[in-house]
């Protein structure tokens, strides 16, 4: 599906999982929490409701929906009116920063987002609801307004490409970089929205688990790790080489103990974000650069 040549995602690509997902939905959040986050006995959250009116109180209403300001102007107790919304908002936030610009097979873990990116926003329009959201580098972010419109779309994965085109090279990113972003999100969240982080969430700060708990109280939240196989495997291929454009280390992958020693280090990095993340009902799953981003969503339940 990508262009290997290029480190760099293609719009084409992104394009054309618009029919890849043409028979496929969104699974419901209550199943994810149940199979990923822990918890057999989640509660569905209706969907967001948007006011609508002032009108007289009448006789059944809620009192906690009066609107004293208007009741107190007109000697009239006036209560709120609230319609539910036909749409559910989905909104994806995407890191686009340099401990994403890897690959070692198929694609770079910056492309893998993006293309899973791409599969949630055309899933989205074709189920009805609203997508958006906010993309982000260690140089900037951009905040797309979500909206049931293929512009949507389009526009979030132009402004994605254009920050994932300022990588040049791997490095190191801090997770404070997704606390700051979250805090952007925060400021634009409405209640009952749905919510896909989409990044490399290992090695998190306790900051960044606080602030999920913050807008989990309003929305739906997924995380999405991209991970290429390497981070997990050493080949055997004797003494490697790896920099990271400032820094560079020598590996030998013939010793056993090493690799091992290897392997053992991110699955303590995976465990341990999965019991940050375990007393919040917070459903994690990841999906490797070597996937196809279509039948990844679906293996890890969040297509159907």
């Amino acid at each position: 599906m990508s262009h290997a040549a290029s480190p760099y995602t293609q719009m084409d690509d992104l394009i054309a999982l618009r029919f890849h997902v043409k028979p496929r939905r969104l699974a419901q959040q209550q199943k994810l929490i149940s199979e990923k986050g822990g918890y057999h006995q989640a509660i569905r959250k209706g969907r967001g409701m948007e006011f609508s009116e002032v009108r007289e109180y009448t006789a059944g209403d809620d009192v906690r929906h009066i609107d004293w300001k208007v009741s107190a102007r007109t000697q009239k107790t006036h209560t709120k009116v609230f319609t539910e919304e036909l749409e559910k908002p989905v909104v994806c936030v995407l890191e686009q920063t340099p401990k994403l610009f890897f690959g070692s097979r198929t694609r770079f873990k910056a492309d893998m987002a993006l293309q899973l990116l791409a599969a949630l926003g055309w899933v989205t329009l074709q189920q009805g609801d609203r997508f958006g959201g906010l993309a982000f580098n260690h140089l900037g972010h951009q905040w797309v307004e979500p909206r049931h419109h293929q512009t949507s779309v389009m526009q979030f994965l132009h402004q994605s490409l254009a920050l994932q085109q300022q990588l040049s090279s791997p490095g190191t990113s801090s997770s404070e970089q997704w606390v700051t972003q979250l805090s952007q999100l925060q400021k634009h969240l409405r209640p009952g929205t749905r919510v896909f982080l989409i990044g490399d969430f290992l090695n998190s700060s306790d900051a960044f688990i606080e602030k999920l708990t913050q807008l989990k109280r309003h929305a739906d939240i997924t995380l999405l790790h991209v991970y290429d196989p390497l981070e997990i495997h050493l080949p055997t291929l004797g003494q490697l080489k790896l920099t990271d454009g400032d820094h560079e280390m020598a590996l030998n992958t013939l010793d056993d103990a090493f690799r091992e020693q290897y392997t053992e280090l991110y699955e303590s990095a995976w465990q341990t974000l999965h019991q940050q993340l375990a007393p919040w009902h917070l459903p994690l799953v990841d999906i490797a650069t070597d996937e196809d981003p279509v039948k990844g969503l679906m293996a890890q339940g969040i297509l159907r």
